[in-house]
């Protein structure tokens, strides 16, 4: 990952990260690389932002450095992630760690939320949000004691039509969250949630 002095190259510290994650929950993607202080998503641009370079066998490059946003009170760190096999953006995407709560993203987030589908593993400890438009929200529960509140850890969005590229990175990012967690009905959410924990109650408010 890159050094830290690279944040003010692009200056995300200035961004405020709901207005950023509103962006990917209208379009599935962080289309405009101004959202987040960018010139391009292209590969010359971010490697002169400091941007570390990955690249499997020269067909899908992964491009990360580390930034900072603001969510109204505080600072947040996180990763900001591109892909692009030849040039061409398949997907970007935020790693958050455990720093905003779910609940607060979805209190400022326009209402109605697009379509979604609700995963959850069997102790409701984790999950994902996955969008009809490919966006891919996944979040779990406070680390220590008993869980307590959702945090959203990890933010994927994939370009609507990734035809030509021979990677489908929309359906590998699915499969796998359906491969960790099962899905939930919003009526079988909010029976689920009379006997969960304090997160999963809290969550089934917010998508009542």
């Amino acid at each position: 990952m890159g050094a830290f002095a690279t944040v003010a190259d692009f200056n995300m510290s200035t961004r405020d990260l709901y207005a950023v994650l509103q962006a990917y929950l209208d379009d599935g993607w962080l289309r405009d690389p101004q959202t987040v202080g960018l010139d391009s998503f292209g590969a010359p641009a971010l490697l002169a932002c400091g941007f570390d370079e990955l690249c499997d066998g020269g067909q899908l490059c992964l491009y990360e450095d580390a930034c900072l946003f603001h969510d109204g009170r505080h600072s947040v760190q996180a990763s900001f992630k591109v892909y692009l096999q030849q040039g061409r953006l398949l997907a970007n995407g935020l790693e958050l760690g455990y720093q905003l709560r779910l609940a607060s993203f979805l209190r400022a987030a326009r209402r109605p939320l697009p379509p979604y589908r609700l995963l959850l593993e069997p102790g409701a400890r984790s999950g994902a949000l996955v969008f009809e438009n490919a966006l891919v929200l996944q979040f779990a529960a406070n680390l220590r004691g008993a869980p307590r509140h959702y945090f959203l850890t990890l933010v994927e969005g994939h370009l609507p039509d990734p035809a030509g590229s021979g990677i489908d990175l929309r359906a590998a990012s699915a499969g796998h969250v359906q491969a960790l967690y099962g899905s939930h009905a919003p009526d079988a959410l909010t029976t689920r949630a009379r006997r969960g924990h304090a997160a999963l109650r809290e969550l089934a408010r917010l998508l009542s």
